[in-house]
């Protein structure tokens, strides 16, 4: 045993102050009440050593500030190389991030980036003329938003539930003998086979004239019934009961288009020290934040295309008439380490639809003696505001 020794097992802090190797706290939890920080490993400033042999390792810190820069890491007894912070992304005009946990972010974890623009109406600048995947996403484009004064970019541990649903509408349709025979006359048409379709609606015709018959009396027969019993006796029935045997229903599956995305992202935020309290309840924190940013603004003016921006129209059009402004969106990512997530899908601009907070989430309240909650449990649920699209599963959504 030598005085300056320490390892990591199981997310333990064990150091030797001389007298063997003793628990310094959980490096993520608390001890006694006090929050056992990465940066404890710039006070103890030792020797890593490996938990079993106990003898040096080869990355150990060579210095304090190596040892802070370092960090924990996910194996026992073994420091992480240092790592590139989160890269600077469009930061709103007010500037700077704000972090949970505050050392998010510094090493090769995962976790997720939110950033807040002011909402871009979808036909602002649209053309009529242009029906393309790209004009459609024009307002989805993060080159064409503005960041929303004010707002932070939010950077917060990658959430345990991580889901996005994909939803496509199929419908059973049932068509009737004629309607079935019409529409095939007009996917001929649709062809350009005018002649060829022609030919084949003169035959539905044709053949609807030789059923007639046999449906105008079924529907004279229900008629009958329901004006004697008051029974509801549909053709079918009929069809059934006295022949055995029912129209055909023609019954297809019908595309009838998909869904926009939605996701819900759930937190439990724990302080532990007064300044990742403040991140999480103080002003312009990250509830204050995901509030204002999912709710409208009052007093909203009317807005014009003026080219490449919107401008408020100068007239007496907004004078004497009420309006709120729409809430903002939001640019949620998933990030791995530098850059954005090999393996987790892209996320087109959404907004906020919920925005839950519980200030008990460990099933009764407790503060510090500065008043902040000692824990909340946020859940955001999320809409994107463009649909995805085949074309769009290769660009990573």
């Amino acid at each position: 045993m030598a005085a300056g020794q320490f390892y990591i097992l199981d997310d333990i802090l064990w150091y030797d102050d001389g007298s063997g190797f003793k628990s310094k706290g959980n490096t993520g939890g608390l001890t006694n009440g006090k929050p056992v920080n990465v940066k404890v490993l710039a006070y103890f400033a030792g020797t890593q050593v490996d938990p079993t042999t106990k003898k040096p390792l080869t990355n150990q810190p060579t210095s304090t500030s190596q040892a802070v820069a370092q960090g924990t890491g996910g194996q026992a007894g073994v420091l992480q190389a240092a790592a590139s912070p989160v890269p600077a992304l469009t930061t709103s005009p007010s500037g700077g991030s704000i972090r949970y946990p505050a050392d998010i972010g510094t090493g090769t974890s995962d976790y997720m980036i939110f950033e807040f623009f002011d909402y871009l109406p979808p036909f602002f600048s649209k053309s009529l003329s242009d029906i393309s995947l790209a004009a459609y996403n024009t307002t989805a484009n993060q080159e064409n938003l503005k960041k929303a004064d004010g707002y932070p970019q939010l950077i917060i541990y990658m959430p345990e539930g991580v889901s996005v649903s994909y939803k496509a509408n199929w419908d059973g349709k049932k068509f009737g003998n004629i309607a079935a025979g019409v529409l095939a006359a007009a996917g001929d048409m649709t062809r350009g086979d005018l002649p060829g379709s022609l030919r084949k609606l003169g035959s539905v015709i044709a053949n609807t004239t030789n059923r007639a018959p046999a449906q105008t009396g079924a529907a004279a027969v229900s008629a009958i019934i329901g004006g004697i019993t008051g029974d509801s006796v549909g053709p079918n029935d009929i069809f059934s009961s006295v022949g055995g045997q029912i129209l055909n229903p023609n019954a297809e599956l019908i595309f009838g288009g998909h869904d926009l995305r939605t996701f819900t992202f759930s937190y439990k935020l724990v302080p532990f020290n007064e300044t990742e309290a403040k991140n999480i309840f103080g002003v312009g924190g990250i509830i204050e934040t995901f509030k204002k940013a999912m709710l409208p603004s009052f007093g909203g003016t009317i807005q014009q295309n003026s080219g490449s921006a919107l401008t408020n129209v100068a007239s007496g059009a907004n004078q004497n008439v009420g309006f709120i402004k729409n809430p903002k969106i939001v640019q949620p990512y998933f990030m791995f380490g530098n850059s954005s997530h090999p393996y987790l899908p892209k996320l087109k601009p959404c907004t906020v639809t919920d925005f839950d907070v519980n200030y008990t989430a460990d099933g009764v309240y407790a503060s510090n003696s500065l008043g902040y909650p000692a824990a909340a449990e946020i859940s955001i649920s999320f809409i994107e505001t463009k649909l995805i699209y085949s074309e769009d599963i290769g660009s990573g959504f």
